[in-house]
């Protein structure tokens, strides 16, 4: 630690628009490491003072983690970093009385683990844990007995950086492991790190064009002013997380966990590329998400049929009292954009600051709820989302970050994204990030998985998985909905490491 707090530099970092608008998130993931041959090991796995001396040297290049987050009196948020009183994130490495295969035999669910983990909820809050304070990051190491295996628990604020940032201070953090653990001579190479951009400043050049400023309209109710959104932003970080909180307090939920071999994905967009129905541009994501929502889609349905089955003295007030899906009516869709490859002026730089913008595609409930996979059905919703993709240009990534900037409205936004949907569900993508090559010396991670999240009605798309040739797809649904997702004869069936929790 003292080599990080003897070289970070004050100094007070401003959030652009995109960052306030995803403040209402973390991104927490447990990496789960398995020890093949603990009895044969004299050494520590992942030996604890290799992962602590490595984690503060990764930190050097991420100040802005160690820093408070604060709001200014125009409400805009800012991250203060005080060498002289830092924010420094939560780090602890503690041992654990389960081993591995415990941890396997219980689905790898982390609310099974005897300590606190801060971070946990999908929401920045407070906790003793933290000292009463929002912390920018956390991260939990915990060893399991028998040197069987070791879980590296990471959240870090949605605020602070995106999906992208976290998993470059991941493996930067691993790969500074990696390098300490070489023989010190004259062969080993000198540790050669990137440069980490920070400043929004490159932003905030793309909003300072006045082309942009004209002739502005209304992007998705953002410049749409309320008492609500002026009430968020004039509230200090720390109660606004504990009210955020609150707001998406899950009820009753069953995550649920999937495993789609590569060679299924690649049978569908076979199938696509044989009816002249897809093109090589559309993305492994956007495949796999036009099948969940056809998968959710028929779940939804038949909970609710089950629902007016189970109650017959109400079918005659079913026409009036339905209480979800018409037909007729549309299944959103939340996904994310991917801003980066589209403002090359950022894209050529590793700028750690937001850059993604969620957005919704529709489609109707009686195309999604058809028994069997139909071809054109899937094309559909895959040229719907690479379209979508596609309309998302610089240009219109400035004028979204402007009205942003403008009005506090962003808080709303992503705050009424997580609430239960019960006509779609979100999709986090996830597959394009390089969580998989987290390597700290001791081999990738055996699997990759989010922590219990506040958000209802979200699928997280994770990356190709090297040791079992697949995608995990974590699912976070109502019961009654997740039962009927399992039995969908579409669905590979779940192997029990990917049982329901």
């Amino acid at each position: 630690m003292d080599s990080f707090t003897s070289s970070v530099n004050s100094q007070v970092i401003y959030l652009d628009g995109y960052d306030t608008a995803n403040s209402v998130k973390t991104i927490a993931l447990g990496y789960w490491y398995k020890n093949d041959t603990p009895s044969s090991s004299s050494n520590e796995f992942m030996p604890p003072k290799i992962l602590d001396s490595a984690f503060y040297r990764a930190l050097q290049e991420f100040p802005i983690l160690a820093g408070h987050i604060k709001t200014d009196s125009s409400s805009r948020m800012y991250v203060d970093i005080d060498k002289n009183n830092l924010n420094m994130p939560v780090y602890t490495d503690t041992a654990c009385d389960l081993s591995y295969s415990d941890m396997e035999k219980a689905g790898f669910n982390i609310k099974k683990l005897p300590i606190d983990l801060y971070g946990t909820y999908g929401v920045p809050v407070p906790t003793k844990l933290s000292g009463g304070k929002i912390k920018p990051a956390s991260f939990h190491i915990l060893r399991f007995k028998n040197n069987t295996g070791v879980l590296v628990y990471a959240s870090i604020g949605n605020c602070i950086t995106d999906g992208y940032g976290f998993v470059h201070f991941m493996n930067l953090w691993a790969e500074v492991a990696r390098w300490m653990q070489q023989p010190q001579d004259d062969k080993r190479e000198p540790l050669a790190i990137p440069e980490f951009i920070y400043d929004r400043k490159f932003t905030a050049a793309m909003r300072s064009d006045e082309t942009f400023h004209q002739n502005i309209v209304d992007v998705k109710g953002l410049s749409a002013e309320s008492t609500a959104s002026r009430w968020l932003a004039w509230m200090s970080p720390e109660r606004r997380g504990l009210l955020i909180k609150k707001w998406y307090e899950p009820t009753d939920y069953t995550c649920c966990f999937f495993h789609i071999p590569s060679e299924t994905i690649e049978a569908l967009r076979l199938r696509l590329r044989k009816a002249g129905a897809t093109n090589e541009h559309s993305t492994i994501n956007n495949i796999i998400t036009a099948y969940l929502a056809i998968v959710i889609a028929q779940a939804k349905k038949k909970a609710n049929d089950d629902w007016w089955f189970n109650r017959p003295f109400l079918a005659v007030f079913r026409s009036l009292f339905d209480r979800s899906i018409d037909e007729k009516a549309a299944f959103k869709v939340t996904t994310s954009i991917n801003m980066r490859p589209r403002v090359p002026s950022i894209e050529a730089i590793d700028y750690m600051g937001n850059l993604g913008y969620a957005t919704s595609v529709s489609f109707l409930n009686n195309d999604l709820q058809k028994k069997d996979l139909d071809t054109m059905l899937l094309y559909s919703l895959v040229c719907g989302f690479d379209q979508n993709a596609s309309d998302y240009h610089a240009r219109y990534y400035a004028k979204i970050g402007y009205l942003m900037e403008k009005s506090p409205s962003n808080y709303l936004y992503n705050l009424a994204l997580g609430s239960k949907n019960a006509n779609g569900f979100q999709a986090s993508n996830h597959s394009r990030f390089a969580h998989y090559e987290v390597d700290f010396g001791s081999g990738a991670p055996e699997l990759v998985r989010h922590a219990p999240h506040a958000y209802n009605d979200i699928a997280f798309i994770m990356p190709s998985n090297p040791k079992t040739g697949g995608y995990e797809v974590e699912l976070k649904l109502a019961p009654d909905v997740a039962v009927h997702v399992r039995q969908n004869s579409m669905w590979m069936e779940p192997v029990d490491k990917y049982r329901c929790i």
